[in-house]
């Protein structure tokens, strides 16, 4: 029973100097010269050590996925509130700062990591945008009556104000943007689906 145990031991530690010989990029052959052994019992000895890495790694899986996430929720706890708008003392004024856009890059780089290591990305949202409802205001809970009522270079304006707060673009980029827009109403044009199946329709 000894003799067993010794010689599993033995062949255990020679596997993992094989696999290491491997690891630093000797060959197959290389490594059978070296332990006299031929090049099928080398592959063998480490294809054990990788099944024996593989196990271990799908058991401690959950734990570093656990320890990942804590790790995500706790670097977004400390930044979250800078995400915010807030009041400081300053003197004996008190006065609101505005979110820091840097603040907000991060939380968003957290919980795109977030989702990547829960495989939430690969999923898709499929929605379904068909009748005359304006799709922000639906969601919302609101039902637009009239698209004409929104205002879209309103929209505009405050997206590229964002956009330039965070860097994205240039300072006076935006303003050089609207100034080339007319401004005339936006018109609703109602484009019509064409089967490419149809002959000749």
């Amino acid at each position: 029973m000894t003799g067993k145990n010794l010689t599993k031991e033995f062949v255990a530690e020679r596997d993992l100097k094989m696999f290491r010989m491997r690891q630093a990029g000797a060959s197959h052959s290389e490594i059978a010269k070296r332990y006299d052994l031929s090049v099928s019992a080398v592959s063998k000895g480490i294809a054990r050590i990788l099944e024996r890495l593989n196990r271990d790694a799908a058991l401690a899986y959950p734990e570093v996925l656990r320890m990942e996430l804590e790790r995500l929720d706790n670097l977004q706890s400390s930044v979250w509130p800078l995400t915010q708008f807030r009041r400081e003392s300053i003197g004996d004024e008190e006065v609101v700062i505005e979110p820091d856009m840097k603040a907000i890059q991060t939380v968003l780089g957290i919980m795109d990591r977030r989702s990547k290591l829960l495989g939430m990305d690969v999923q898709k949202v499929d929605l379904n945008v068909s009748g005359g409802t304006d799709v922000r205001h639906t969601l919302a809970g609101e039902e637009l009556k009239k698209v004409g009522n929104v205002d879209y270079r309103g929209e505009s304006m405050q997206l590229l104000e964002l956009m330039q707060k965070a860097g994205v673009l240039e300072k006076g980029v935006a303003e050089k943007i609207l100034a080339e827009v007319e401004d005339d109403e936006l018109e609703v044009i109602d484009v019509e689906a064409i089967d490419e199946g149809a002959d000749g329709e």
